[in-house]
C-alpha cells in the first residue's frame, strides 16, 4: 500500500478535458458512483486525475467542480499528507491477495479527515487471480464513503465482472503540442528538445518527462548512429555489434534497453517512409533531424522501409516472449540487412 502523494487540481491536468468533464459532472450529482475504471496508456494522467478527484470530493469550498486549494483537506492533499487517499501498487511483480485483504480492512473504517476515502489500484491488471476475486467482493458491497478507482490499460485484462461493476472513463493519448508546451512551461525543457520528446512519447506525458530526466535524447543519438553504421559495415561485423550490445547490458535492464533501441529504430524508418510517400513533415517524430532524414530517404525504397518496420515490430513482440535477447537482436540486424540486399535505393 503506497502512501499519499502530492496532488494537482483538475484545472492543471493536461489533455484530458473530456475525462475531467465527466468526473466533475459525477461529483455534482446527488449519488456518487462507488467504483471507476480509468482506461488508458501509462503516463496519460490516470493517477493524477484520480488524486484531483479526491481533492474535489473532499474540498470544503469547491469552485466549479475543482478543489479550492485553500481549505484544510485541499492543503493536506496538495502537500501529500491527506490520510484518506490510498494507492495500491504491485508488491514485486503483482498485487497480491494480502494487499486486497488489507485494503478491505481499511475500507471498513470511516474516512479520517474528509467525506470520502479514495483508493487507487494501479495497474489493476497486476492483481493476481486470487486478488481479483477478493477485490470483486469489495466492489459488490463497498462501505459508504469510499470511492475505488482502478487504473487499467485494457479492460480485457480484467475480470468481466470487475469491469461491469465500474464506471468506465477513457483517457486519450495527449496531443504532442500539449505535451510540448507543458514540458517548456512547467519543466523548463529547451524549446528545441521539447518537440522531439513530445512526439517520441506517443501521447504519454509521463513518458516524455521520464525521457527528459533520464538523458534519453543523448541515448537516441547513439542508437540512431548505430543503425546508420550497421547499414555500412560487413554482415559479420553487424552481427558482432548486436552481440556486444546485448552482452554489455545488465540482466535487470536488458529487456527495457533493447525495447528502447528497437523503438527508436522504428521511429527512424517510420520517418523515412513518411518522407518517401511525401507525407506532411509536421508528422515527423525525429523532427530535429529532418535534414538528415531527407538525405537518408533518397537511399531507400518504400518496400525496404515497410519490410524493415514489420521486422522491428515483430522483434518488439518477440522481446517479451524470448529469453535469448542476443540471438533476437542478431536475427533482427540480419533481417534488416537482408531487406536491403537487393538495394534499398529508390
Amino acid at each position: 500500500m503506497a502512501g499519499p502523494r502530492p496532488v494537482i487540481p483538475f484545472s492543471r491536468i493536461v489533455g484530458q478535458e473530456k475525462a475531467v468533464r465527466l468526473l466533475k459532472q459525477a461529483i455534482t450529482r446527488a449519488k456518487m458512483p462507488h467504483a471507476y475504471l480509468f482506461v488508458g496508456a501509462p503516463g496519460v494522467g490516470r493517477t493524477t486525475t484520480a488524486l484531483a478527484m479526491a481533492q474535489a470530493l473532499n474540498c470544503e469550498a469547491p469552485e466549479a467542480g475543482d478543489g479550492c486549494g485553500r481549505c484544510k483537506p485541499c492543503r493536506q492533499l496538495l502537500g501529500g499528507n491527506f490520510p484518506d487517499v490510498d494507492v495500491v501498487e504491485p508488491d514485486g511483480q503483482s498485487i497480491k491477495i494480502e494487499q486486497v485483504r488489507d485494503l478491505e480492512r481499511r475500507l471498513a473504517y470511516k474516512p479520517v479527515a474528509g467525506r470520502y476515502r479514495v483508493t487507487v489500484v494501479r495497474p489493476a491488471e497486476a492483481m493476481t487471480e486470487e486478488a481479483s476475486n477478493a477485490f470483486l467482493k469489495t466492489l459488490e458491497e463497498p462501505p459508504a464513503g469510499n470511492v475505488l478507482i482502478l487504473n487499467g490499460t485494457d479492460p480485457s485484462d480484467l475480470l468481466p465482472t470487475i469491469v461491469s461493476r465500474c464506471q468506465k472513463v477513457v483517457f486519450r493519448r495527449i496531443p504532442a503540442p500539449a505535451i510540448e508546451q507543458w514540458l517548456v512551461d512547467q519543466k523548463g525543457v529547451h524549446p528545441e528538445k521539447a518537440p522531439v520528446l513530445a512526439r517520441i512519447s506517443e501521447g504519454s506525458l509521463g513518458r516524455a518527462l521520464e525521457m527528459e530526466e533520464s538523458g534519453f535524447l543523448e541515448k537516441r543519438h547513439e542508437h540512431l548512429l548505430s543503425l546508420s553504421t550497421l547499414q555500412r559495415i560487413p554482415q559479420e561485423e553487424a552481427v558482432e555489434w548486436a552481440s556486444r550490445f546485448v552482452k554489455r547490458l545488465g540482466k535487470d535492464d536488458r529487456q527495457e534497453e533493447m525495447g528502447t533501441l528497437l523503438s527508436l529504430w522504428k521511429t527512424w524508418y517510420r520517418d523515412l517512409l513518411l518522407l518517401k510517400v511525401k507525407g506532411p513533415e509536421e508528422l515527423l517524430i525525429n523532427v530535429d533531424l529532418s535534414h538528415e532524414l531527407k538525405i537518408a530517404a533518397e537511399a531507400f525504397n518504400i518496400e525496404f522501409l515497410t519490410s524493415s518496420l514489420l521486422a522491428l515490430d515483430q522483434a518488439e513482440k518477440d522481446l517479451v516472449r524470448f529469453r535469448n535477447q542476443e540471438l533476437l537482436l542478431e536475427n533482427t540486424v540480419l533481417q534488416l540487412r537482408q531487406n536491403d540486399s537487393g538495394g534499398g535505393g529508390s
